[in-house]
C-alpha cells in the first residue's frame, strides 16, 4: 500500500477513502468504530495511480476489537509511504488526536495531517489549532463535499514514488458464509499472517476486504466478506450494508467458497446463501471448516454436505481447520480445478454433439425440439439452445439436461448458464 489513512473513530476516514478511490467501499456511519479491518483501492488522479488503505478507527484504550485494530495499524505504517492522519476541524483538538500524533511520530516525515470537515469558510480558523501535533502538512478537507481534495492529491503524487501500482489480475476468490464460520481465519491462515482481525463475537467483518495472493505461479484476489444472517434477522444499518456488499463482493466473483462450520453441520441458512451462489452460475467450493471438532470420518462428512447441498453437485468439497493450518493447499487446488472448467470454451460442433447425445438419452417433455446449439461465452460456460418453443422445456427436464450436459461436454467442477431462445419468426 502507498498511501495509509488514519485517525480516531468518525472523523471521516472512511469517506476520504471513498472520495480517493470514488467507489463505496468502506462503509461510511454514524456509529463509531464501523471500520475495522485494512480495507483498500486505487486512486487515479493526473495519469498517475497508487494504492490508499483504510483503517479501523484508533483509540488508546478499548475493547478487544480496539486493541486489535490498533496492532493491526501498526504493523502496516511501515509498508506506507504516506500517511494520511486524519483529525475532525469541528470536534478540535482532542486527546486521542495526540495520543495518535505521538504513535505516528517515528513515521513524521511521510505524515500529511488532513483537517476534516472544513465544510464552510467559518471552519477554516479551526485549523491553525492543528499545528500544535508537529507536522508541517497541513491540509483542510472536506471529503463529503470534496472540498480540497484536489490540492491534497496534488501533494501527495509529488512524494509518492513513480511508477504506481497496477491492480492485481487474477483469479477472484470469495468466502462467503454465515458469521463465525472460519472466513477471517481461513483467509489469514492462506496468506500466513493477521491480516483480517479475528474475534469469537459475531459480525467482527464488515466490510470486503481484497487481499492479493501467489499460488504455485497463479494469481489470486482472495475476498473476505461480513458473516451472511437470514434477511428477517438483518436490521438496517451496518450489518444491511456489510451483507449488500457481500452479494456485490459474490457477484464480481469466479468462484465462491461456502464455508460451513462443521460443528453445526448444514444449516438453512447455509443453503440459502449456497444458493445465491448457484442462481449467479459461479464457480464453487464447499468448505467444511472446523473439521477438527467433529467427530466423524471424512467420508461420512462428505457425503452429509453433498445430500444437503446437492444442488451445487459440481462443487468440489475440502474439509479445512483454519486454526491447525490443514487443507489448505487443497482448497487452493480445488479452486484451480474449478477455474479451469469455468472458463472452458468449446467449439460449436462439439457442443451440437453434446446435446444430441442428451436428447437421445432422454427426449425432451411434449412437441419441444432443438435445432441448434452454441456456447456463448464462458466464466461461466453459456450454452445457447434453439428451440421451437422455450415454454415447453420443464424445470424438471433443463435441471436433468443441464446437469448431463455439463458431464458430456467434460465440465466437472463448474456450472453452466443454459439459455433457451425460440426460433424467430420472419
Amino acid at each position: 500500500m502507498e498511501v495509509l489513512i488514519v485517525g480516531r473513530p468518525n472523523v471521516g476516514k472512511s469517506t476520504l477513502f471513498n472520495r480517493l478511490v470514488k467507489s463505496k467501499k468502506s462503509i461510511v456511519h454514524n456509529l463509531p468504530g464501523v471500520t475495522r479491518d485494512v480495507v483498500e483501492g486505487l486512486c487515479h488522479w493526473q495519469g498517475r495511480s497508487f494504492s490508499v488503505a483504510d483503517t479501523g478507527g484508533l483509540l488508546e484504550k478499548g475493547d478487544e476489537i480496539s486493541q486489535k485494530v490498533k496492532e493491526q495499524v501498526k504493523r502496516v505504517l511501515e509498508m506506507a509511504s504516506v500517511i494520511l492522519l486524519v483529525v475532525d476541524a469541528r470536534e478540535g483538538l482532542t486527546p486521542a488526536d495526540r495520543f495518535i500524533a505521538d504513535l505516528l511520530y517515528p513515521h513524521k516525515r511521510k505524515v500529511f495531517l488532513v483537517v476534516n470537515k472544513v465544510d464552510a469558510e467559518s471552519l477554516t480558523d479551526r485549523v491553525y489549532e492543528f499545528y500544535a501535533l508537529g507536522f508541517e502538512r497541513v491540509f483542510p478537507v472536506s471529503a463529503q463535499h470534496g472540498r480540497g481534495i484536489g490540492e491534497l492529491l496534488d501533494s501527495l503524487i509529488e512524494h509518492l514514488p513513480q511508477g504506481g501500482e497496477k491492480p492485481q489480475e487474477g483469479i477472484r476468490i470469495t468466502f462467503l458464509g454465515r458469521p463465525n464460520v472460519g472466513k477471517s481465519s481461513l483467509l489469514n491462515a492462506l496468506l500466513k499472517e493477521e491480516r483480517v482481525i479475528v474475534s469469537p463475537l459475531p459480525g467482527t467483518t464488515r466490510d470486503v476486504v481484497e487481499v492479493p495472493f501467489s499460488f504455485e505461479g497463479k494469481n489470486f484476489l482472495l475476498v473476505d466478506t461480513a458473516g451472511m444472517r437470514r434477511r428477517s434477522k438483518v436490521e438496517y444499518g451496518v450489518e444491511f450494508f456489510s451483507v449488500g456488499r457481500a452479494i456485490r463482493a459474490l457477484e464480481s466473483s469466479h468462484i465462491a467458497c461456502l464455508v460451513l462450520d462443521l460443528q453445526e453441520g448444514v444449516t438453512d441458512q447455509d443453503k440459502r446463501i449456497g444458493g445465491l451462489i448457484h442462481r449467479r452460475h459461479k464457480g464453487c467450493v464447499i468448505v467444511g471448516n472446523k473439521v477438527d471438532l467433529i467427530d466423524a470420518s471424512r467420508e461420512q462428512v462428505e457425503k452429509l454436505l453433498r445430500r444437503e447441498l446437492h444442488f451445487l453437485d459440481y462443487a468440489p468439497v475440502v474439509l479445512t481447520s483454519a486454526t491447525r493450518g490443514e487443507g489448505l493447499t487443497e482448497l487452493l487446488r480445488a479452486c484451480e480445478k474449478v477455474w479451469q472448467d469455468y472458463q472452458c470454451q468449446h467449439k460449436t460442433s462439439f457442443v451440437n454433439r453434446a446435446v444430441e447425445k442428451v436428447l437421445r438419452e432422454r427426449p425432451p417433455p411434449s412437441e419441444a425440439k432443438v435445432y441448434y446449439a452454441f456456447q456463448e461465452g464462458s466464466s461461466p460456460p453459456h450454452v445457447v439452445l434453439l428451440t421451437n418453443d422455450p415454454e415447453l422445456w420443464r424445470k424438471d427436464y433443463l435441471r436433468f439436461f443441464e446437469r448431463r450436459l455439463r458431464e458430456h461436454l467434460g465440465i466437472r467442477h463448474a456450472p453452466i448458464k443454459l439459455s433457451l431462445r425460440g426460433r424467430e419468426v420472419k
